[in-house]
């Protein structure tokens, strides 16, 4: 009859605008991937979630609002049930906005996002990144927001490790015999899309990407089996791992304009790592990292004159209070002080921590011209195991965060406790300095500075 006929064409209908509802992408974010001859990035993979697959996984984008001339594809994959995109665009002019749009003819495509390329190696003077460990959906607001407010003067921005706390979501209000680990991821990513869809957001591993270990996992074996072993982080991120030969986004590295940036795994990555096997479920076997770092910094050293400046971040600190990770030095203190990096940031201890330039427990005066490596601790960006934060938000349990260290070593410097929120900032100043800030990202105050000197031509010169 005609009714049904309408009937039925009217179902159709709301079953395709269902699907475009629930396909428009969300979750937006952009990364570095890959450089050009001279090991300038100039490429950027941009990333989204859909809940349900779509026929293609696209990116338009152009250098005129609303005109889009180049189109990019890539693939999407699920490891849970929603779907993560992945797209790498072509080779990009340097340091020039573009505007883009991600998804699909059939599905439906975004709202217009813009994102600077990343510059050659002649920017070498006055250009600033931030660093920070351990931000969550819950008491990470302070954090957010601050990024979201000064994003346009930043570069990029270095996470290292711990984003989002999924796996703490089962002790989130209303969470306690609800499955929450995916939709605390979602609501994450959604909460940092402003600015992680603008500036490159690259992301290291932490303990909290290792599984999800809440009741609602650990008696269900599909929800075991597929949110182990850091599965959820590199599904959801595309770091420039094929282009640097790490492996998958646990080790990679990249180049920014007068800096080698190399972001490690402190997880699983060395003999005696924290979860090198297990973490609550069974993980690690992502590779010989040891090697491939020492090789990265052997090719990093080769380009010393062109990027003096070597960084390296990972969620574990060496050095922290009166404490060494003795495990973590034995693996890698002797290749950052053989060629000559010059920071390493970590986080994990929800707290600030400045030491100064150290090397086998023996600290410089001083950071002017050190020889060793300068350890900072950036790890307390705000989330749901920084107990005594002052925020006007429902009172949900959490769990006890890494103990502290509170005692000063020898070589430290200044101390920043009591659940303060706070990032760091870094301003590459020229060739030979640079200035750290420490901010407390709820009132903008910045709590802490220092200025380091460094001459890199004795590394370049010489002969590994």
């Amino acid at each position: 009859t005609i009714t049904m006929k309408l009937a039925i064409l009217a179902f159709v209908a709301f079953c395709s605008c269902l699907s475009l509802a629930t396909n428009i992408p969300a979750q937006v974010h952009v990364a570095l991937a890959g450089s050009d001859a001279n090991g300038n990035s100039n490429r950027l993979a941009v990333s989204w979630n859909t809940v349900n697959q779509t026929p293609t996984s696209t990116v338009k984008y152009g250098i005129v609002s609303g005109q889009y001339t180049e189109v990019a594809t890539g693939s999407s994959s699920a490891y849970y049930e929603t779907f993560n995109h992945h797209v790498v665009l072509n080779a990009l002019a340097p340091a020039t906005s573009y505007f883009y749009v991600v998804g699909d003819d059939v599905e439906g495509w975004s709202k217009e996002f813009t994102v600077k390329s990343a510059p050659t190696s002649d920017l070498r003077e006055n250009w600033s990144f931030l660093i920070y460990g351990d931000l969550g959906v819950i008491n990470g607001d302070p954090t957010k927001d601050y990024i979201n407010t000064h994003k346009d003067g930043l570069e990029l921005i270095w996470h290292a490790g711990d984003a989002g706390y999924a796996d703490d979501s089962f002790l989130h209000k209303g969470c306690v015999t609800k499955f929450c680990y995916e939709e605390t991821y979602d609501e994450y990513m959604v909460n940092i899309e402003p600015w992680a869809s603008k500036i490159p957001y690259m992301v290291t591993p932490g303990n909290h990407e290792a599984d999800c270990h809440d009741p609602a996992c650990l008696t269900d074996r599909t929800r075991r089996e597929k949110l182990s072993n850091f599965t959820a982080y590199n599904h959801r991120f595309r770091m420039p791992s094929p282009e640097s030969g790490g492996v998958l986004n646990m080790h990679y590295s990249f180049n920014y304009g007068n800096v080698h940036f190399i972001s490690i795994d402190a997880e699983t990555g060395f003999p005696g790592a924290a979860e090198e096997t297990k973490y609550v479920l069974p993980c690690g076997g992502f590779g010989d990292q040891l090697a491939w770092l020492e090789a990265d910094l052997i090719k990093a050293n080769a380009d010393r004159t062109v990027r003096p400046w070597i960084f390296a971040a990972g969620h574990h600190p060496m050095y922290q209070g009166s404490s060494i990770d003795k495990n973590f030095q034995a693996a890698m203190e002797e290749l950052f002080y053989k060629y000559g990096v010059d920071v390493y940031f970590a986080g994990h201890v929800h707290q600030y921590e400045r030491n100064l330039p150290v090397y086998q427990g023996v600290p410089e005066k001083d950071y002017l011209n050190p020889v060793a490596t300068t350890h900072l601790l950036i790890g307390g960006a705000g989330n749901d195991e920084m107990h005594h934060i002052k925020l006007d938000r429902s009172k949900d349990p959490a769990p006890q965060g890494p103990k502290d260290n509170d005692e000063m070593g020898p070589w430290t410097v200044v101390m920043d406790m009591d659940d303060h929120v706070g990032i760091g900032k870094v301003t590459v100043v020229n060739d030979s300095t640079l200035t750290f800030e420490y901010i407390r990202t709820m009132t903008g105050e910045v709590f802490d500075t220092m200025t380091l000197t460094r001459d890199h031509s004795q590394y370049g010169a010489k002969k590994y």
